[in-house]
């Protein structure tokens, strides 16, 4: 156990800047104070962040103990114990690492894309909030203290998409995403006491605090605990490991948007795009699976909890892939896009391929922010306009954007040498090979389970295609009469929240259309939103070299590439039971036919890109506007799905059967009728308050004849 107090820097820099920007920022009212004091928070977090992964005490990311820092005892009360302290070892070091350095690119990306906006400092106060919140979750040492970070971004992200408050789109989002994390909440809540009633610690590491030993959560698991649970229905309502497994995934599908708590992030993409690329791409949705991997010994003994993860992932995948290529909003494909991609890696921590499920999410992290603020760029240069149908030959216009949205592009169709191809190949191999490397030994229905990812693969690559050539290709549709781009007015049409380099007068409803001017031109976006967009896109190219598996770096004489899977193998608990130790030896060997399997698996998901992106020439390279399945369009009705069978008969039970029932009949009923009971025998009673001594002295008269009478009666009785 490592003590360094820096790591406090890294969570309460951010939390400094928030207030900075809330209590002075907003009254000097000076953009150029604001960004500066939100950036520099960012840019502290991230250097002390790098500085304890790489450097102090040999690195969190390459020593064998965490780095702890112990800031005060939270609760002692009995047995139960939870500090408000910090951890980084080798997941929390990495997590940490990628969220200050994209976060911190995104924050200078929006000084310029936020530019003219009346609530700039709050807009930056919002954002540095998120970041303490987010960092407290990596970081926590606990469960709980991860929970109040966990509530944390919930509360931020809530802030931030309903963060142009006269926008009731806005608004019903920001109540929509409020609501579906809340409800995710609740399993997260119940899995961690359980959790504590099982093993009597919260904690996720061992550690001494003042003389007294605290085992953390997994050590009681791996010494007390030598068998897997059944493979059962059954073992989801038993109590066990299992029970919290399930339950922390139910959290995990609110956090990170999985079916049935999926729809909230799309309409998410109502907030300002930088908020879309830092919470909605490369951090808060991506907690679930931090939540996942970090539990891995649990899940390793509960085959049950991870094949319900493969599962709902797989499905969530192509689910979302299915509605992204439809929609024409260029915010809303790569929304759904961001839920497929999740998909993917809980399909990867559910086979049991925990490290690579991180890689994914590194590796999305960059190309996900990367298309983002493209997307920004492009709304920024368009004069906040969001629909495709009135984009097409912005290339022209803005090269930079155009060439570094085209990397995140290829990354993320998983083209080789780009970042996305090595992650999204490892979670086909682990898929398509589960058999030998799940835990708990055979995986049931894992080639099924790999169709799907593949058809997922291609179906991504075909509606990133057709999202870049409707916006960067093609004939230039924003003059063109309604007709022609798409059947819109810009009345109808979906626009963006930003008023761009002509920041005159805005108020906190600058999200509104602004007609284009006469002769209109787009126009590339200004230096601090390109060097973000550079930067991205230089990891979003190289950034996958990290993760090199060994049967592509044995191509070329290099047998052990894969530096991001040595630095997270400690992270994967060995589980002792034979299955998961018989994994852990096929994943070692290395075995001559398991390298040939994964090496033409990779040139199949290669085809299959490259098979991808042709279609999607094909299809849209004449005809960007090709008319789409309109249930697809219509994201196959799931709205209005929940709302007919879900949200309004909940609504209707809330309001005629429990507030109109319930509330005022039953109980304002009994509670106004006790009053009216009292206050009609106060009126009989007051009927004989005449103000007459006489009579008073005749009620005590009778009174005490009634007094005496009971005394004779009852006198005689006993005689």
């Amino acid at each position: 156990m490592t003590e360094n107090n820096l790591l406090s820097v890294i969570i309460f820099a951010p939390l400094a800047g928030a207030v900075i920007n809330w209590l002075i920022g907003g009254r000097l009212r000076n953009e150029l104070f604001s960004g500066v004091i939100a950036c520099g928070a960012i840019a502290v977090s991230a250097a002390v962040a790098f500085y304890l992964a790489f450097v102090a005490g040999g690195g969190a990311l390459f020593i064998d103990k965490p780095i702890l820092d112990h800031i005060w005892t939270w609760i002692s009360v009995g047995g139960f114990r939870a500090d408000f302290a910090l951890g980084m070892d080798r997941l929390s070091g990495v997590y940490a690492c990628f969220v200050t350095f994209v976060g911190f690119f995104i924050h200078v990306f929006a000084t310029g894309y936020m530019k003219g906006d009346d609530g700039f400092y709050r807009f930056f106060a919002y954002l540095n909030l998120f970041m303490f919140a987010m960092l407290t979750l990596v970081l926590a040492d606990n469960y709980l203290l991860m929970f109040v970070g966990w509530e944390g971004v919930g509360l931020c992200s809530y802030l931030l998409i309903g963060y142009y408050l006269k926008k009731n789109e806005a608004r019903e989002a920001a109540k929509k995403a409020f609501v579906m994390n809340r409800i995710g909440d609740w399993g997260v809540l119940m899995a961690i006491f359980l959790t504590f009633t099982l093993t009597g610690s919260i904690s996720f590491f061992d550690k001494t605090v003042g003389g007294e030993e605290v085992q953390s959560v997994f050590t009681w698991v791996l010494q007390n605990v030598t068998a897997a649970e059944p493979f059962t229905w059954g073992a989801i309502v038993a109590g066990g490991l299992t029970t919290i497994g399930v339950l922390l995934f139910i959290g995990a599908t609110g956090k990170s948007a999985q079916i049935p708590l999926l729809t909230w992030l799309p309409d998410a993409m109502a907030g300002p795009t930088p908020v879309s690329a830092l919470i909605h791409a490369a951090t808060m949705v991506t907690a679930g699976v931090y939540l996942v991997v970090r539990s891995n010994v649990i899940y390793q003994l509960s085959p049950t909890a991870m094949w319900i993860i493969a599962i709902v992932g797989a499905a969530t995948a192509i689910f979302a892939a299915t509605i992204a290529i439809a929609q024409n909003d260029i915010k809303k494909v790569l929304a759904y896009s961001t839920v497929s991609q999740l998909g993917f890696m809980f399909l990867a921590a559910g086979v049991g391929a925990f490290v690579v499920a991180i890689f994914h999410v590194m590796t999305h992290a960059f190309f996900k922010a990367l298309l983002f603020l493209g997307s920004g760029s492009v709304i920024h240069g368009m004069h906040h306009e969001q629909d495709m149908r009135k984009m097409g030959n912005l290339k022209k216009y803005m090269p930079i954007t155009c060439v570094t949205m085209a990397t995140g592009w290829l990354a993320i169709a998983g083209i080789p040498i780009f970042s996305g191809f090595f992650s999204k190949d490892e979670i086909l191999y682990k898929t398509f090979a589960a058999d030998k490397y799940f835990q708990n030994g055979a995986f049931p229905g894992n080639e099924f389970l790999w169709i799907v990812a593949v058809i997922t693969a291609v179906l991504t690559a075909i509606y990133m295609t057709r999202m870049m050539i409707m916006t960067f290709w093609g004939d230039e549709r924003w003059s063109e009469p309604p007709a022609v781009a798409g059947g819109l007015t810009h009345d109808s049409a979906t626009h963006d929240e930003h008023a761009d380099g002509h920041h005159d007068a805005h108020g906190d409803d600058n999200d509104e259309h602004h007609a284009l001017p006469p002769n209109f031109k787009p126009h590339e976006s200004p230096w601090v939103m390109t060097v973000p967009l550079i930067v991205l896109a230089f990891l979003s190219t190289v950034g996958g070299l990290v993760g090199i598996p060994y049967a592509m770096s044995s191509l070329v004489g290099i047998k052990d590439a894969n530096a991001f899977e040595h630095v997270l193998e400690p992270v994967v608990a060995d589980v002792e039971t034979p299955a998961a130790v018989k994994a852990r030896e096929n994943a070692k060997a290395h075995s001559p036919e398991a390298v040939s399997t994964e090496r033409w698996l990779a040139l199949l998901s290669t085809v299959m890109a490259v098979f991808g992106i042709a279609v999607g020439f094909l299809l849209f390279r004449n005809n960007p506007l090709r008319k789409m399945p309109k249930i697809l369009e219509q994201k196959w009705r799931l709205d209005e799905f929940y709302n007919g069978y879900i949200v309004d008969p909940l609504t209707n039970l809330s309001r005629k059967r429990l507030w109109q029932g319930f509330d005022l009949g039953f109980i304002d009923g009994a509670v106004n009728g006790i009053g009216s009971f009292v206050m009609a025998l106060g009126n009989i009673v007051r009927g004989v308050q005449v103000g007459y001594v006489r009579t008073y002295a005749a009620f005590i008269l009778l009174g005490a004849l009634a007094v005496i009478g009971y005394f004779i009666y009852f006198g005689f009785k006993l005689l």
